[in-house]
């Protein structure tokens, strides 16, 4: 075969410019530190690539975000119930001191507004916020749990809804013939038929109590023994009773729905209803004002301001048989400090017409592949509402108390003044303060039993805001597992991505500098092929 010049020249090229080329792409690894730049250079590199950096983005983000997010959330949690829990324990303190009644008046003010303060301080607590969101609201991250000025709780308007069992039945002590300041400014004393004035005694009315007092005296509804009763702003009720089977269920129409009858009933001369229920049972409903009121047997009496619904003996019995009673009713005079309601129970806003059904509220983040964790503990869960009323009932425990003791100390300078000096005002004056002074003998034996209860109760209130701490621990130790096998994972897939897309530095340096003297050489070679032409030999 004859070889040319020009073919010498031509292949002397070609080599040069693979050469230059095995150059200039180890010259662009050294650079990069990539072992491609192209997806084209190497598809099964391309693509592992793309899988590793997927995966260990989401590792990060994971591990760099999410998890340390997730523990300042549990930790902000963890922190408002460890206070939370020592203020119940400050509580029970109370209750523990005030069981003993070896106080002077002032010290029973200072108790009673030691716990006032206490439970400002407890509720507080549930306002926590980590980073602008509060922690313990459920979905309602922007909604303080507690209102925060009497501006803000102006504005809120709510229809509540709450619903009982057996275990929410309670009992109060009520006075009978008990003395008002009216009756002794007017010197109003009951005698028996023997001329005996009668004195006060204490009875006990069971009793349902409402998350809230001072609420709306219209309004208002109830479910109770299959039978439903609405009271309208007109003072007119409007019963719904449904047609039982031989077992006490609701019998359905040909299309599903419960058979039922209603009916509208006035108040009679007294503001009682006479109520038939579903079982054909008479039942009377009143509304009271009265704080000592007794209900009949087959009463129901609902007390506004108070916040209580109080029950007969046979209505009791009933409600505890079949472990459920609904009351509804609405609230619109909120001041600050109070709880919002949404947080507890069913609620309409009046203003908006929203409806806020209470379900669990679970904020959950993703913290590892298909694995997500709940970071919020909501107020229900740790902040009872019913604590709250608890502390209610020792303040009015201690004021009833310091009320009689104003009483006699009233009588005593009546006895004193002229005006009272005649024979029959003394003898009502001295009646009226042996009745005080048994009644105050009767408020300080209560008063004792209801801090005797406050200790029970507030054991109950720690383990309920225990148990809700131990559930944040239980979270946050595992996080830190979470946390810890990310870790090893987040290095496992970086080593990974690192062995798959970069260079071994050495080798790469070593085949540079072997290429770079295979193109240094090429050229070299290159230059002797074409130092001589046709026309070095003319001449």
């Amino acid at each position: 075969m004859r070889i040319t010049n020009q073919m010498m020249i031509n292949s002397s090229m070609a080599n040069i410019q693979v050469n230059k080329k095995q150059v200039n792409t180890l010259d662009t690894q050294l650079s990069t530190q990539k072992k491609i730049n192209k997806p084209s250079e190497d598809p099964i590199i391309a693509i592992r690539a793309l899988r590793l950096r997927a995966s260990l983005n989401e590792v990060t983000q994971y591990l760099k975000k999410n998890i340390p997010d997730a523990q300042q959330w549990l930790s902000t949690t963890q922190g408002a119930l460890t206070q939370g829990e020592s203020v119940i324990n400050k509580l029970y303190e109370y209750c523990n001191q005030g069981s003993s009644d070896s106080y002077a008046s002032e010290q029973r003010n200072t108790i009673a507004e030691s716990l006032k303060a206490l439970k400002k301080t407890f509720y507080d607590e549930g306002n926590v916020d980590y980073a602008g969101r509060y922690v313990f609201t459920g979905y309602k991250t922007d909604t303080t749990l507690t209102y925060q000025s009497d501006a803000l709780a102006a504005e809120a308007d709510y229809t509540i809804t709450q619903k009982f069992g057996r275990d929410d039945i309670s009992s109060k002590t009520v006075y009978t013939n008990a003395y008002s300041n009216a009756d002794i400014l007017n010197l109003n004393v009951s005698y028996d038929a023997d001329g005996n004035a009668v004195m006060p005694n204490v009875e006990s009315v069971y009793r349902l109590r409402l998350g809230y007092s001072d609420v709306k005296n219209t309004g208002y509804s109830l479910s109770y023994n299959n039978t439903d009763i609405s009271f309208a702003a007109d003072g007119t009720a409007t019963v719904t009773t449904y047609q039982l089977d031989a077992n006490g269920n609701k019998q359905l129409d040909a299309d599903g729905n419960p058979i039922t009858t209603t009916t509208t009933v006035n108040p009679d001369a007294n503001g009682q209803y006479s109520i038939t229920d579903s079982t054909g049972t008479a039942l009377t409903f009143t509304n009271t004002t009265d704080k000592n009121y007794i209900p009949g047997d087959n009463e129901i009496a609902f007390n506004a301001t108070t916040g209580e619904v109080l029950m007969g003996e046979n209505v009791y019995k009933q409600v505890y048989t079949s472990d459920s009673f609904s009351f509804t009713y609405q609230k619109d005079n909120f001041i600050k400090d109070d709880l919002n309601p949404t947080m507890y129970y069913d609620c309409v806003d009046n203003k908006t017409g929203i409806v806020y059904d209470k379900v669990r509220e679970d904020v959950e983040y993703n913290i590892n592949y298909a694995q997500k964790i709940k970071i919020n503990t909501e107020a229900n869960e740790a902040f009872d509402i019913n604590l709250g009323r608890d502390i209610d009932d020792l303040v009015t425990s201690v004021q009833n108390v310091l009320d009689l003791e104003s009483q006699i100390s009233q009588v005593e300078s009546m006895m004193k003044q002229s005006q009272y000096s005649d024979e029959t005002s003394q003898k009502k004056l001295n009646s009226m303060l042996s009745g005080l002074n048994k009644q105050k003998t009767l408020a300080e034996d209560e008063m004792t039993k209801a801090f005797e209860s406050g200790i029970s109760q507030m054991q109950g209130y720690k383990q309920t805001i225990s148990l809700a701490n131990a559930d944040v621990g239980n979270r946050l130790t595992r996080l830190e597992l979470t946390q810890g096998r990310l870790t090893e994972q987040f290095t496992n897939v970086t080593e990974s991505k690192s062995a798959n897309e970069d260079i071994d530095l050495e080798d790469v340096v070593v085949s540079y500098t072997s290429a770079q003297l295979v193109y240094n050489a090429s050229l070299q070679a290159a230059s002797k092929v074409v130092q001589q032409t046709l026309l070095d030999f003319l001449g």
